[in-house]
């Protein structure tokens, strides 16, 4: 590289310690007693107990890119530095069947080049540095799991936005036989840290298919396509801020986690979100300075339940993303999912995900991200 990585201070947030005891626990999905117990959901009441106030996570977008250039491993590197919870990357795969980590399916907006990362082989990608300063190449999937396998990053779990412009079954194929090389065989050689991110519900019964047992979690923009999610046991959710700030987003957030899932959400750098994020208990933020947000996690108030968030100015901005983000969903699927008959395939699918789910009575549970400061107060 360019610039060498920043050496390993990992720090914790002041005030602050991660419960991961739920990490690999499984939840019965016929057992309401199991659901509602605090040793395997300690955070899904969301309630305020004494003095502990329960916090969303840091979740790094692109790890800590508000510093360093996105999807880097000296952004990886920093978000590690300054004590975020966990890293979450977007992953695409070169000609030459490379797993790199890129937002874009594209060279341009990070790289200047217009060329899509599919067209080119790894070999041609290394030669690239990104735009931002500093300089760096483009990281694989293979140097971040590497990184994910050191001590230094044992307390930390990795969320993989798989995008959909890639061959479904190839990249699935691609991220396990990477997982398998680098941490053993099996998701229990993870321990619950590597959770796959998908849009479509056709990835679920692939990420069955080539990762079975990892944590599973729908990242959408949607609502009613969310919703469909949350018939099949066991997917959390990374659901766009917009989408979440109003009466139905609140009720869905109840209805998950009635249901005992894990509710996140992106991305998030205006401090009125950040706040009203923390009064909804969500389990998890995906912010591009997570410093920023441990500021403003401090700073936490009760009163901040009394205030509104926002006025009439952010009210239409957000108005304004659910309407864009609608569209993006309705285009997405109409592409990726093969117009009306790929919906109807989905419907379909997702009739036959729930209908194995009932016939298994165990389900794997993804990572509970819970912080508070009960123990270091």
């Amino acid at each position: 590289m360019s610039t060498s990585l920043p050496p390993f201070k990992p720090i914790t947030p002041p005030k602050y310690t991660v419960d991961w005891k739920s990490a690999n626990s499984y939840l019965t999905v016929d057992s309401k007693v199991q659901m509602e117990s605090p040793e395997i959901h300690p955070d899904i009441s969301g309630e305020l107990l004494q003095d502990e106030m329960v916090f969303p996570q840091a979740i790094a977008h692109r790890g800590y890119q508000a510093q360093y250039p996105e999807n880097t491993m000296v952004s990886f590197m920093g978000a590690i530095n300054v004590g975020a919870h966990a890293i979450e990357t977007d992953i695409h795969v070169t000609r030459d069947n490379v797993v790199v980590l890129s937002h874009d399916p594209t060279l341009l907006r990070c790289f200047g080049v217009e060329k899509r990362i599919r067209d080119c082989d790894f070999s041609y990608i290394q030669t690239l540095r990104t735009l931002k300063k500093p300089s760096q190449e483009m990281s694989t999937l293979r140097e971040l799991l590497t990184l994910f396998r050191q001590p230094e990053v044992s307390h930390m779990w990795l969320l993989l936005d798989v995008k959909m412009d890639n061959d479904p079954d190839l990249i699935l194929q691609l991220i396990s036989e990477l997982l398998t090389e680098i941490g053993g065989e099996g998701a229990e050689a993870w321990g619950g840290r590597v959770v796959m991110g998908v849009w479509a519900l056709k990835y679920v019964s692939l990420c069955h298919k080539y990762l079975p047992g990892f944590p599973i979690t729908h990242i959408g923009a949607s609502i009613a396509y969310a919703r469909q999610f949350l018939r099949i046991p066991g997917i959390s959710f990374n659901i766009h801020h917009a989408i979440l700030v109003n009466e139905a987003g609140v009720k869905f957030i109840k209805d998950a986690r009635a249901s005992g899932r894990n509710v996140f959400t992106w991305t998030v750098n205006d401090n009125r979100i950040m706040k009203w994020s923390m009064c909804q208990r969500l389990n998890g933020v995906c912010v591009d300075d997570p410093p920023d947000y441990f500021r403003m996690s401090l700073e936490y108030t009760p009163a901040w339940n009394l205030e509104p968030c926002w006025g009439w100015k952010k009210d239409m901005e957000l108005r304004s993303v659910r309407l864009v983000a609608w569209i993006f969903v309705f285009l997405m699927r109409w592409k990726y999912c093969g117009g009306m008959k790929g919906v109807n395939l989905e419907r379909e699918l997702l009739n036959q995900q729930v209908e194995a789910a009932s016939r298994t009575r165990r389900v794997p549970v993804p990572v509970v991200a819970t912080y508070s400061d009960a123990n270091n107060s």
